[in-house]
């Protein structure tokens, strides 16, 4: 028997600052909803500076409005930008999509090797 697919995320709120998001995430998981933070500002190469300093909220989409409740009583600082309407998560690219064109600019490089072997 296949497990459930899981449940579809939704973006919940955009905070200028990453500990605010965390903040945010926090108080979530502490009402028992599931979140996830995305954003420039937390990868390796942390970018701070304007829109780029962005950190999104997602949640799932059957917890949106339990969570919505959850930060209309919250203080955070900075303030929070709950979205308007739920915004699906982006479905990931196929990974076979990604692999043609290393596969397509490697068999160019051969051809191109070869004709240059027979020129010179």
């Amino acid at each position: 028997m296949a497990p459930d697919p899981p449940a579809p995320f939704v973006r919940l709120a955009t905070l200028a600052d990453a500990a605010a998001a965390d903040l945010c995430a926090a108080l979530l998981r502490s009402a028992g909803i599931d979140s996830r933070l995305r954003g420039e500002s937390l990868g390796p190469y942390r970018l701070t500076i304007g829109e780029m300093a962005a950190t999104e909220v997602w949640v799932p989409a059957a917890q949106l409005e339990e969570a919505r409740a959850v930060l209309d009583g919250a203080v955070i600082p900075g303030g929070v930008e709950v979205a308007a309407g739920p915004e699906p998560a982006e479905v990931p690219e196929p990974a076979w999509r990604r692999w043609w064109v290393v596969v397509a600019v490697a068999l160019l490089a051969l051809v191109a090797w070869g004709l240059l072997e027979r020129l010179l």
